[in-house]
């Protein structure tokens, strides 16, 4: 079997929306739990520039100048750092255990099936503030008690697809879609 070789492109300046959404999605603090690095940060590509690893939020890690130079030097492995941006992602996302337990209940359920007040709208709220989970107002009912609908949104629907594949492409895809600004 022939495999592709892939070739290197050239490095680029990496855009202010980019630097400004992996800058946010790690606090402003580097991604290395035990580091407290917050005065320089640099930007890490997981898959590397020179194996033709692209510019785009979900490549990209914040790395203070010391924790960069150590995963260079192979004192932090390449699976923790994909370990790290696992956990930026997932706090970022609302992946919590309760959240994932409302998408894959929301997963086969009919739009317009799933009927919550006001107080059960807000569990959905990581989930509908990600595009995960969307919702409508159902009725008011004379003031008394304000209904709402929930479903999966076609992000949500991607997401679940994706992560059950096992597909890491896919699930990237989904959490960061071409043309968000990148």
């Amino acid at each position: 079997m022939q495999t592709k070789a892939i070739k290197p492109r050239e490095r680029t300046n990496l855009t202010q929306a980019v630097r400004l959404q992996v800058l946010t999605e790690a606090g402003y603090r580097c991604a290395v739990p035990t580091c407290r690095g917050i005065l320089a940060l640099d930007l890490h590509h997981l898959w590397e520039v020179k194996h033709g690893g692209g510019d785009a939020p979900d490549n990209l890690i914040a790395l203070c100048p010391t924790d960069h130079a150590l995963y260079h030097r192979g004192t932090i492995s390449e699976d923790a750092i994909y370990a790290y941006k696992a956990t930026l992602v997932a706090l970022n996302c609302a992946f919590d255990l309760p959240s994932i337990d409302l998408l894959f209940f929301l997963e086969n359920q009919p739009k317009g099936s799933i009927i919550v007040s006001g107080d059960g709208l807000l569990r959905f709220a990581r989930l509908i503030s990600a595009n995960l989970v969307e919702g409508a107002m159902l009725a008011n009912n004379a003031n008394l008690m304000v209904t709402y609908t929930v479903w999966l949104s076609e992000k949500g629907q991607q997401l679940l697809q994706a992560w059950k594949a096992g597909n890491r492409i896919a699930v990237s895809t989904a959490l960061y879609p071409p043309g968000n600004g990148s």
